[in-house]
């Protein structure tokens, strides 16, 4: 198969490893021209473009059979609703319209985010694809919102969205770097929701779920995270906090996540089975 990739960081640089060594021909898609030579040791072809620039994109999706969408807004761009409010719009939303808008109908499939239930579903005992989304109007959950119905929209019936989960493993950062961070940088102030669940996904179960859709052409939403009830965020970083000397962090409460159980069974119906996840765990006083 011939097989774009828009966006090759964390999940898509070691997608694309794993397809081509399958004898996939792979193309990936970069913003960083210092990257192209790293991502031609596991690419065909490597493009340097924006998910909003329509022609390239359609360029570098000729002839595709599948089209992956692993852009996502970076960490730094997250942290203030004026820095969502400038950057999402443009990664998602605009990526979206430009892939959505590929000639031919290749295969599509969008890694989006468990952020688009925000606390809409908090009073489920257990939150599944069919839930309400949010309606808050934060740019998270809005915008991972409008690209998923663009896809919907304008390629129905070929389209695969992954909900994710917080994505761990390869080069991202362990969770006290991370909470090292918040406190040196962002001065303990977070914009997360104390009471959410602290669900992840190790990146090695997202490569591994978009290439079993790739094989098994299974089309729809499926939420991509753990069966297993993870601690909630505040009691968690607070514990991790207090080994390091620091007071418990500030939650600002602007991006609402599920406070209640999220099922996987829609994804774990078809067969995938999650080799990778490890589930957090409190830590130990």
């Amino acid at each position: 198969m011939r097989i774009l990739i828009v966006g090759c960081g964390l999940v898509g640089k070691e997608l694309a490893r794993q397809l081509r060594a399958e004898g996939h021909y792979v193309i990936g898609t970069t913003t960083t021209p210092g990257k192209v030579a790293a991502l031609e040791e596991v690419c065909d072809e490597v493009a340097v473009l924006a998910g909003g620039d329509r022609d390239k994109v359609h360029a570098a999706a000729a002839g595709a059979d599948a089209i992956v969408v692993a852009a996502g807004p970076a960490a730094a761009q997250a942290m203030t609703v004026e820095d969502r409010q400038r950057t999402y719009r443009q990664v998602l939303v605009d990526t979206a319209e430009s892939v959505a808008s590929v000639p031919g109908t290749p295969q599509i499939i969008m890694l989006s985010s468990l952020s688009v239930y925000g606390g809409a579903a908090n009073h489920l005992d257990l939150i599944d694809e069919s839930s309400p989304l949010t309606t808050d109007p934060d740019p998270s959950p809005a915008m991972f919102q409008e690209a998923e119905r663009t896809y919907q929209a304008a390629a129905p019936g070929r389209v695969t969205i992954f909900r994710c989960a917080d994505i761990s493993g390869g080069e991202d950062p362990p969770i006290e770097v991370k909470l090292k961070g918040a406190y040196d940088f962002l001065g303990g102030s977070v914009p997360f929701y104390d009471q959410a669940l602290f669900y992840r996904v190790h990146m090695l179960d997202v490569v591994g779920a978009v290439k079993w859709v790739i094989d098994h052409k299974n089309f729809g939403v499926f939420n991509l995270t753990h069966p297993e009830v993870p601690p909630a965020m505040k009691p968690m970083f607070d514990a991790l906090g207090a080994k390091m000397g620091k007071e418990p962090l500030e939650y600002r409460n602007e991006l609402l996540a599920p406070s209640k159980p999220v099922s996987v069974d829609a994804l774990l119906g078809t067969g995938f089975t999650l080799s990778h996840t490890v589930v957090e765990k409190m830590p130990d006083a």
